[in-house]
């Protein structure tokens, strides 16, 4: 079996790649970290319950994720117990005293055990039990109070991480203020309202501008020509004239007339 093999096998079972929150997953690592950490008290139990409550994404799903496993583990560890530290009397003598009286890799190993017991006792400490369950509520719960923290940021359009502030319109919406209206429909439909109204001021208008050039007389204009017949004469204008070059014509008869 290759590696890329082993590793869709894992990724099936596990689910490692695919989901940011899984169950599944989320009582794998509380397993494990509750192995690991067990002997560290109260810290140990909350890290593990923490991570398995993150993991499952809800409140619910931590303490039930994080009580399973703590509860598997605690199965494990009786059954370890009667294996190991029975060598050493257990539970006739305390599960410390069990594990103090063996040597070797048996004795490393019922120390290791012993951790898990009440000191003095040969009763497993339930206490870190509740104290992964708590915390694995309290990591479900962060879990999901994060997921509405980025929802709000994006819905408010933030940016490197600030939110920014909600305009004023929206919040006195939100408080149910008058503010001329309630919704976007009634303000395209005052919208369209106000542009009938300017299309129909503005007809009468036109018309009544349509009325006055009826009204109103043709106005004939006549076009004059100025024209330099010398250097010295001054340019004159022929009014009413019937041809553009009327007056070239009547000053021409008009020097005729001279000679």
């Amino acid at each position: 079996m290759d590696g890329n093999t082993l590793r869709q096998s894992l990724v099936k079972v596990f689910d490692i790649d695919n989901d940011v929150y899984s169950a599944r997953m989320a009582t794998v690592f509380c397993l494990g970290l509750s192995a690991l950490l067990w002997w560290i008290p109260v810290f140990g139990p909350a890290v593990a319950g923490y991570v398995c409550g993150r993991k499952t994404g809800s409140m619910a799903k931590g303490i039930v994720c994080s009580m399973v496993s703590g509860a598997i583990l605690l199965l494990l560890v009786m059954g370890l117990s009667a294996l190991v530290l029975g060598h050493g009397g257990y539970p006739g003598v305390p599960a410390n005293e069990a594990a103090a009286s063996l040597n070797g890799i048996v004795g490393a190993t019922a120390a290791y055990l012993q951790t898990f017991f009440v000191e003095g006792t040969a009763d497993l400490n339930l206490m870190s039990l509740g104290v992964v369950t708590v915390f694995g509520g309290v990591g479900g719960m962060l879990s999901r109070q994060v997921r509405k923290e980025t929802a709000h940021l994006i819905a408010m359009g933030a940016t490197e991480g600030t939110s920014r502030p909600t305009a004023r319109s929206v919040r006195l919406y939100g408080a149910n203020k008058e503010m001329g209206f309630h919704s976007f429909e009634d303000c395209i439909a005052a919208q369209r309202m106000a542009t009938n109204e300017n299309k129909d001021s503005g007809a009468a208008p036109k018309e009544a501008r349509e009325e006055r050039a009826k009204d109103k007389p043709v106005a004939t204009t006549v076009q004059t020509v100025t024209t330099t017949v010398s250097g010295n004469t001054a340019p004159t204008q022929s009014k009413g004239s019937w041809g553009p070059f009327s007056d070239i014509l009547d000053r021409a008869d008009r020097k005729k007339d001279d000679k």
